[in-house]
């Protein structure tokens, strides 16, 4: 057992599995709004945590170079409605998510000037539309829509269309006081490394292979770099213009 064996957090979704190969610590598995109570009460010394809750650390150690963004459309971050968009008057927001939760509200808001009623609820069942879905259920009902009525509206596809920037929905966050910060982030970022040179042999994994290789490589993107930095800086600006978020500094503490 490794002295300094750190203890991990992620999202239990498809996305992220590319994030974790070869990695060989426990990794404790929680939808991002879990995953948060679980990081900030210090039951983890790192977590793949939504950007939003990374934004309103004040506190953060972001290990750069690695995310989960999108450039465009992203899949399986999706608003789920009937009818017109302009004609929508509450929404029922996803209870495992924060940042897509906010995303949802500035674009709605931002771009399409729509003032609405989002309503928090606690579970995913019974399915009533219009209503937010995340992660690998937003893609099985992608997968299994019954009605061709249903439309989606493709949040990160939408958040590129009016800023062209990247939008980053996660990333990796360690504590301050964990004492091998630099250790980790450098196994983080080798796991990455890792992974998306193993597209295919994780996709062949997956129930969907052909369907899993075309997320990864078309939907999803796991890069940090400035154009990614842009796009937190700006999300960063519209959340605490709609009263999202608390005012505070831009991240700048990177490792």
């Amino acid at each position: 057992m490794n002295e300094w064996m750190p203890r991990i957090g992620s999202v239990p979704y498809l996305n992220a599995r590319p994030l974790l190969e070869g990695l060989e610590y426990p990794i404790t598995e929680l939808v991002p709004a879990r995953l948060c109570e679980e990081f900030q009460k210090g039951g983890l010394d790192a977590a793949l945590l939504s950007s939003i809750d990374v934004l309103s650390e004040s506190d953060a150690v972001v290990v750069d170079g690695v995310a989960i963004a999108s450039q465009g459309a992203v899949h399986s971050v999706i608003l789920a409605y009937t009818g017109e968009l302009a004609a929508l008057s509450k929404i029922q927001l996803d209870p495992s998510s924060h940042t897509s939760n906010a995303l949802l509200q500035v674009i709605l808001s931002e771009f399409y000037g729509l003032v609405l009623d989002y309503v928090q609820i606690e579970a995913l069942e019974p399915l009533v539309l219009p209503r937010l879905l995340i992660g690998d259920p937003a893609i099985e009902f992608r997968k299994q829509k019954t009605s061709s009525e249903i439309k989606f509206l493709d949040l990160g596809e939408e958040w590129y269309r009016h800023t062209k920037l990247p939008f980053v929905f996660a990333l990796w966050i360690v504590r301050n006081e964990f004492m091998q910060k630099k250790s980790l982030a450098d196994a983080l970022r080798f796991a990455k490394s890792r992974g998306v040179s193993r597209f295919s042999a994780i996709a062949a994994q997956t129930p969907d292979p052909d369907f899993a290789i075309r997320y990864f490589t078309q939907s999803i993107s796991y890069d940090l770099g400035d154009a990614e930095k842009w796009g937190l800086a700006l999300f960063q600006k519209l959340l605490i213009k709609h009263h999202l978020i608390s005012d505070r500094e831009p991240l700048a503490n990177f490792i």
